[in-house]
């Protein structure tokens, strides 16, 4: 029966949202609610070109329920590299770990094919991330993860925020010393600052279109 259970793939949960919708709340809340009540063991992950909290810390900016979480923090550009840390957990706990969970989704390379790796293998996953950069084009493989949904079982949540006008925002405006980022400024950048906006506020100077 062991055996059999290995092959059975595991299931997708994907957060989306734009700046300030809660993402990274929802997903603490779903790992504690996993954690608490169905006995799992969830590995949660961290890029290292996120620099929202502090050095293996996931952390959420709304202040109610659990904020803040330890994570494995690896590579962005090498999420594998979290494999062997995957394996050792299981090895020491005797038995697999049931879910793993990666905030900022967005950072992360290959995050296709590794997510698809991991259910392949069995877990369970959640992701969460931006689907759009400062720019308003997809960031990085959050956009991808749909076809996983589609194609193994889960879902996606679409959580929402707003602009300080009170319309529904979906894009994420980057401010440099309190502007508009110009187009060609880089799409990581260090102590970014962020405001949630909508379509008639977002500003970008420098579209080429």
């Amino acid at each position: 029966m062991a055996e059999l259970e290995k092959l059975v793939p595991g299931k997708l949960e994907v957060i989306v949202g734009p700046m300030r919708s809660n993402k990274t709340a929802e997903l603490l809340r779903r790992i504690e609610i996993r954690r608490q009540y169905a006995k799992q063991h969830v590995l949660l992950l961290k890029p290292c070109a996120d620099t929202k909290a502090a050095p293996g810390l996931v952390e959420s900016r709304n202040g109610n329920g659990c904020g803040k979480m330890e994570a494995v923090e690896f590579p962005s550009v090498n999420p594998w590299a979290a494999l062997p840390i995957l394996s050792e957990m299981e090895q020491r706990i005797g038995k697999r770990v049931e879910c793993v969970a990666i905030d900022e989704g967005q950072f992360v390379a290959d995050l296709f094919l590794f997510t698809k790796r991991l259910l392949e293998s069995g877990h369970d996953v959640m992701v969460s991330g931006l689907e759009l950069d400062f720019r308003g084009l997809p960031f990085g493989e959050m956009l991808d993860l749909s076809w996983l949904v589609r194609h193994y079982a889960g879902n996606i949540t679409e959580l929402v925020s707003y602009c300080a006008c009170g319309s529904r925002a979906i894009y994420p405006q980057r401010l440099i010393d309190g502007k508009p980022a110009e187009y060609e400024s880089p799409v990581i950048m260090a102590g970014d600052n962020y405001e949630p906006r909508c379509a008639e506020h977002f500003v970008l100077p420098g579209r080429p279109h």
